[in-house]
Order: structure tokens, then C-alpha cells, then sequence
């Protein structure tokens, strides 16, 4: 008999230490906990693995896109900023009175020799 009584205390004991630091986590008690399971269990019941699995299929595609559209953009960025950058330089030249610049004529007349096929000129 004192064998029964002493495990009935200890089990009531696990019981009280079980039921605190079910409360530390916010449950109130094991029933609260089994009712909390028993929503989980049928909220799952209401989703078909069916229409999930396509729907995270579709998540995929649409995070692949983005990622090709984000590598799309970083690239068009990149390149204006170097045409940018180019356009800048460029321009520093054009502004600097020491540099000899061909007339527009004399211009189009040198790269129209350029374009013509002959021999190499050795210089």
C-alpha cells in the first residue's frame, strides 16, 4: 500500500512540474493542449496535399523569374553605368581646349577612308 501512495505522489508531482512548464509556454493545461492538437489535426484536413504541392511548384517558378528578372536589371544597370561613365569621359575630352578636334567634314571624310577595303598603311 505505502508503494501505491508513493507513486501516486510522484505521478502527481511529474503531473504539477508537467503542468508549469506547460504554462511557461502558454498553454493552460494538458486538455488545452490535446484541444489545440485536435484543431491543428483537422485545419490539416482541410488543405489537400493536392493543392498544395502545385501551389509550392508555382512558388518556385515565380521566385525563378524574379531571380532572372533581378539578374536582368542588375546587368542594365551595370551597363548604363558604364556608358555613363564613358559618356562622362568623353565629354572631360571634349572640353579640354588642348586636344586637336577634326572639323564634323574633315571627321566624316576619315572614317569613310577607314571604311574603304586596302592595304594596310605601315606607319
Amino acid at each position: 500500500m505505502e508503494d501505491l501512495r508513493k507513486q501516486a505522489n510522484d505521478l502527481l508531482c511529474f503531473y504539477g512540474k508537467m503542468q508549469n512548464r506547460l504554462t511557461q509556454v502558454g498553454v493552460e493545461d494538458p486538455a488545452s493542449l490535446v484541444t489545440l492538437f485536435n484543431q491543428l489535426q483537422r485545419g490539416l484536413q482541410s488543405v489537400d496535399n493536392a493543392e498544395l504541392e502545385p501551389a509550392v511548384r508555382e512558388v518556385e517558378r515565380l521566385i525563378e523569374s524574379l531571380s532572372r528578372m533581378k539578374s536582368d536589371l542588375q546587368i542594365l544597370l551595370e551597363l548604363k553605368q558604364r556608358v555613363e561613365k564613358t559618356n562622362h569621359l568623353v565629354g572631360e575630352r571634349a572640353a579640354r581646349p588642348d586636344e586637336r578636334r577634326l572639323p564634323i567634314d574633315e571627321t566624316r571624310r576619315e572614317i569613310r577612308r577607314a571604311d574603304r577595303p586596302g592595304p594596310a598603311i605601315v606607319q
